[in-house]
């Protein structure tokens, strides 16, 4: 695991300002909560609590907030997660439990970006694995996987992990001429194959076999489109509980992670905050 073992090591050196947003009333504030208070008591992290009320005696039994941990309390709180990465007042930020639609919406007016092309970063039986596009209107064409790919290049480069593009397509290359729609999906695969190698970047049509694609050492799962990466995402983390450091937006300057709502810790999502930072 020398890939995760380093993520830690590089938040542990750079002790980052890591921002959170926090919807108080969800059902997974606490858990939250306490991976916050992990993460700063463990010296990954200098935190900020960004949420849209103070918790209360449910949500915070310990008292932290306020005592341990620093809050901004607001009542558009994607709003100030935005704002306060743009101007630099914290080094990162992460998602936590606020809504995506209105942070990914902030993020793209604050830095005037058409998509955040987040990249989930995985561990995979100890490798570090880059799944893309995961929101689901990402990937929509072709512009935008090269966009994505340019981006994962450069986050590959940031982790100190090797580049190779595994492209994931609608069925095993033998299955040409079964239906139309997978000779389709094949054929594009095929093309953005070749673009991306023609720009020097080592990169195959895989099908279906995303298993194989792990097995050979690739670093980045292209999906076809979000939503097929959103629900490869589900079925690897939230079903399979394959580990998630969380999907970091590389269309941005600064480094921004998003997370599922559905997630029971923060702790991974916070520490590459601060490794990337």
């Amino acid at each position: 695991m020398i890939g995760s073992l380093l993520i830690h090591e590089m938040a542990l050196k750079r002790r980052a300002k890591v921002a959170i947003g926090c919807d108080v009333a969800s059902k997974t504030s606490p858990l939250l909560l306490n991976s916050l208070l992990f993460a700063t008591r463990e010296r990954y992290i200098e935190p900020l609590l960004v949420a849209d009320r103070p918790p209360g005696n449910t949500e915070d039994p310990g008292g932290i907030i306020g005592s341990e941990i620093p809050a901004v309390i607001s009542p558009s709180p994607w709003e100030d997660l935005a704002h306060l990465l743009k101007e630099g007042v914290v080094d990162s930020a992460v998602r936590g439990n606020l809504s995506s639609r209105k942070v990914v919406q902030e993020l793209k007016g604050a830095f005037g970006c058409k998509n955040l092309c987040r990249a989930s970063l995985l561990e995979v039986d100890g490798k570090l694995v880059m799944l893309a596009p995961v929101g689901i209107d990402e990937g929509e064409s072709q512009e935008d996987l090269l966009e994505i790919v340019t981006g994962c290049s450069r986050l590959a480069s940031r982790l100190g992990i090797p580049f190779k593009a595994a492209l994931i397509s609608g069925g095993r290359l033998e299955d040409r001429g079964r239906i139309p729609r997978v000779d389709s999906m094949l054929e594009k695969t095929d093309a953005l194959v070749g673009i991306l190698r023609s720009k020097g970047i080592e990169a195959v049509n895989f099908g279906v076999e995303i298993e194989r694609a792990v097995d050979e050492g690739f670093t980045l799962i292209l999906a076809p489109d979000g939503v097929f990466g959103n629900l490869m995402f589900r079925s690897l983390v939230l079903v399979g509980k394959v580990q998630s450091y969380g999907a970091c937006a590389t269309a941005l300057p600064k480094t921004f992670v998003d997370t599922s709502r559905s997630k029971t810790s923060y702790l991974l999502p916070l520490i590459l905050a601060s490794a990337l930072s």
